[in-house]
């Protein structure tokens, strides 16, 4: 799934991205207030205190009331309440604008945006279409009115849009690379979409060329449209764009949307393999997100320390309380700067869905453990077993039980256990997943 536009993690409304990855985020010079304003918005959000940063943007919005709406700030709050999961709220921010005409195209692209989340994507179409008149030269609006047309299946004109980014983001410039990146690879999801490959693969390598980070996972599409084997890993800019933008409303729509219950399954395993809630353990959450693997597992660790990439979601972790020390930056680099033997357990809840290849993880892992030490993990199940791992139909990597089991024997582990878990349902369908527990020998 693309990072930029699709919902993490089942992706069923693609109107709910960030602004292209790599593009500066829109100036909005209006109003003296507004750095500080947002400031105080995005530490709400960092925070986990959600409800405290909703309050705030209403707040702010009600000293407009009767007086000057700055365009600049308001579609900038409304971008914020979209990363909270209050599209509905971002739109009636913007609305009165709208209706008194003063509406900017950053403005009127922010709340096509909220429409469209909100399954208005008709209401949202006509505002892109008003942007696009006001502002016809510029990127932003350009890639958004392209993708609503996408959405709404009508793709030879989305392909206008993207072809126009091209032809006008031709500069040497981060936001000219960045727009070049995402219209090339929306371009790849149009002709995906009318099944040719040749064409997509032709237009995701173009992606690749403009953002060699990957921001938008356009080795894991041209994996999956059979025009190049699997990649070892999901990019590391992928997956931080995923979560960043996913991150202020992760929580609620992970237990709640999604019905997530993963990391207490995984705590029920380590539970029957013999892992005792004593508070003895020197513990380490891999991909350790906002903190929900820290709630279940604090009861069986004296110290707890996680590792995400994502500042949003380690943001969110640490002030959760539940960790000793939180990192941002790669699992393995962090692993890499660990002590010999660092550690008697470590928890990857839905982690390994971003990794393919396996090896460098369980041999980072042998030696950071302790002997005895446990590994607690979930991966989605895949029943290819001769190639060990593949990218499923959500863009996420899944594995076979033989696979986890050679890597485990391969890397001086013992596997306790390894059973099949319904851990989140996704287009409200259960996801299989394989969860597992493995000793240090």
């Amino acid at each position: 799934m693309s990072p930029l536009f699709d919902t993490p993690p089942d992706g069923d409304n693609p109107f709910a991205a960030a602004q292209p990855a790599g593009a500066a985020p829109m100036p909005a010079q209006d109003d003296p207030s507004t750095d500080d304003l947002l400031e105080q918005m995005e530490a709400l959000m960092a925070a986990g205190a959600q409800q405290a940063a909703l309050d705030h943007a209403e707040a702010v919005a009600a000293t407009w009331i009767g007086g000057r709406r700055p365009p600049g700030l308001a579609a900038a709050l409304a971008r914020c309440l979209i990363d909270m999961g209050a599209p509905e709220r971002a739109a009636a921010l913007i609305e009165p604008l709208v209706a008194e005409g003063s509406a900017g195209t950053g403005a009127l692209t922010a709340m096509a945006r909220a429409l469209g989340l909100c399954g208005r994507h008709q209401e949202a179409l006509s505002l892109l279409t008003e942007a696009s008149w006001l502002d016809g030269r510029s990127s932003e609006v350009l890639l958004a009115l392209g993708l609503a047309r996408l959405t709404s299946d009508d793709i030879p004109r989305a392909i206008g849009d993207f072809e126009r980014v091209l032809r006008l983001a031709t500069g040497e410039s981060m936001a000219d690379a960045a727009a070049r990146a995402e219209a090339h690879f929306r371009l790849g999801e149009c002709w995906a979409a009318m099944d040719e490959a040749t064409r997509a693969a032709r237009h995701f390598r173009a992606a690749q060329a403009n953002d060699p980070a990957d921001r938008r996972g356009a080795a894991i599409r041209l994996a999956e449209i059979d025009a190049s084997g699997p990649p070892k890993r999901a990019s590391a800019a992928y997956v931080r764009a995923l979560f960043d933008g996913y991150a202020p409303r992760y929580d609620t729509h992970m237990t709640g949307a999604l019905a997530y219950c993963g990391p207490d399954i995984l705590r029920r395993a380590a539970e029957a393999a013999g892992l005792a809630a004593d508070g003895s353990a020197e513990a380490v959450d891999l991909g350790c997100g906002t903190g929900l693997s820290g709630a279940a597992f604090r009861p069986f660790c004296r110290k707890l320390a996680g590792v995400d990439l994502s500042p949003r979601m380690t943001a969110a972790a640490e002030a959760s309380g539940y960790y000793d020390r939180v990192a941002t930056g790669d699992l393995l680099r962090f692993l890499a700067g660990e002590d010999d033997g660092a550690f008697t357990l470590a928890i990857a809840c839905d982690t390994l869905i971003y990794l393919g290849d396996l090896g460098p993880l369980f041999a980072a892992l042998a030696r950071v453990l302790t002997p005895g030490g446990r590994f607690v993990f979930s991966t989605e199940k895949s029943d290819a077993a001769e190639s060990g791992y593949a990218i499923g139909p959500a863009r996420r990597f899944r594995h076979s039980d033989t696979y986890l089991r050679e890597m485990a024997a391969a890397h001086g582990f013992e596997v306790t256990l390894i059973e099949t878990a319904i851990l989140r349902t996704e287009k409200r369908k259960p996801v299989e997943s394989l969860v597992g527990v493995t000793r240090r020998l």
